[in-house]
């Protein structure tokens, strides 16, 4: 498989597993699987064939940040509207 193949799939599910998290209730919890997504991200991007891998790394912890607030603030506005 190409670089860029594994970055997609690395990327796909990376984001996938950050907005999964998002949606956990328990706070301690979603810190606690956001940590360890961290983490993997950094494992995965270490044994990766990627040229830059502190690039990489930075791009992948950056998107996957993005991503879960975005879902947590998709996830409070979801249950502030049903509240209403």
């Amino acid at each position: 498989m190409s670089k860029t193949n594994d970055y997609i799939e690395l990327e796909n599910s990376v984001l996938c597993t950050a907005a999964s998290v998002a949606h956990l209730d328990d706070p301690v919890t979603r810190m606690r699987a956001i940590t360890h997504l961290f983490d993997a991200i950094g494992e995965q991007v270490g044994r990766s064939r990627f040229h830059d891998k502190a690039v990489v790394l930075a791009v992948l912890v950056r998107r996957a940040s993005e991503t879960y607030v975005s879902a947590r603030r998709a996830a409070i506005a979801d249950m502030r509207a049903v509240a209403a």
